[in-house]
């Protein structure tokens, strides 16, 4: 449920280098100071967080990603950071996924109220948040028109 006294921004997230997204996600004015950041960790919904991980997949860059049920893993080897590692992204009571830190996010935004659809369609709805909390699908993200485009410059 959102919280007024720690509203939301969406923006539209892009993988820094890469020619994929834009992924729309989520950020709390509290967690970012009302900006998003390069290593910032959005909210996604889960098609959004699967479409990231196929495009990361499709890049080759050394990160890999997986689904185990409901969670995310992350997996990296040393040639990608001199260390690998393993990271786990579990849905919050929502049903989003926080996905940030392994990879600096070019972004556009906060969206103005022209866009404001596209923030209703980055939250997750109440049913499938209550379908989430009983591990069952996860959130679905509904299309109202075509995609947006990339921002002018990438």
């Amino acid at each position: 449920m959102p919280n007024p006294d720690d509203p939301e921004r969406l923006f539209h997230f892009y993988v820094d280098g890469s020619v994929h997204g834009p992924y729309p996600g989520l950020v709390r004015e509290r967690e970012t100071l009302g900006h998003a950041g390069p290593y910032c960790a959005p909210a996604f919904t889960r098609p959004v967080a699967e479409r990231i991980v196929e495009d990361l997949h499709l890049d080759n860059c050394g990160l890999t990603g997986r689904w185990e049920d409901n969670r995310l893993t992350f997996e990296w080897g040393a040639d990608y950071d001199g260390d690998g590692g393993v990271e786990t992204v579990e849905p919050d009571s929502r049903g989003l996924y926080k996905i940030g830190g392994r990879w600096p996010w070019d972004y556009d935004g906060p969206l103005d109220a022209a866009e404001r659809h596209q923030a209703a369609l980055a939250r997750p709805s109440r049913k499938a948040a209550a379908a989430n909390k009983q591990a069952t699908a996860a959130v679905a993200l509904v299309g109202a028109g075509p995609a947006p485009g990339p921002a002018a410059g990438r």
